[in-house]
């Protein structure tokens, strides 16, 4: 059976790999450090999930999350923002608009695993 294919975008690129890294054995990780790049690769073959940093340069992550909730081939799939970014109304908004979770960083994988497969098996 084939592993859940997990899209990570984050401007950096160490925490693309810790990602990789921690998650790589039970899903078939995926790394962008443009969130342009991840748009471009999840409207061609969607994953099974998306896990988002916020603070981006190019473009934020809640601009990302409009482009992937844009579109039909693409509205439904989980997205889990990380951020360092600590403000509930942020939290609060990006939920609103259509995030399905929000973790902190640095990361508790812990706590990541249980939201991917939370969400994971609620599709």
């Amino acid at each position: 059976m084939a592993k859940p294919v997990i899209v990570t975008i984050d401007d950096q690129s160490f925490i693309c790999e810790i990602i990789k890294h921690d998650l790589g054995n039970d899903y078939d990780v995926k790394t962008f450090t443009s969130g342009n790049e991840g748009i471009k690769f999840v409207n061609e073959s969607p994953p099974d999930l998306i896990l988002l940093d916020y603070e981006m340069p190019e473009i934020t992550g809640y601009g990302v999350l409009m482009a992937i909730r844009s579109k039909k081939q693409t509205m439904d799939i989980p997205v889990i923002f990380l951020t360092g970014v600590t403000n509930k109304r942020l939290e609060e908004e990006m939920l609103e608009r259509g995030a399905n979770a929000f973790t902190n960083k640095p990361i508790n994988f812990t706590v990541l695993r249980q939201l991917i497969q939370k969400h994971l098996t609620g599709k």
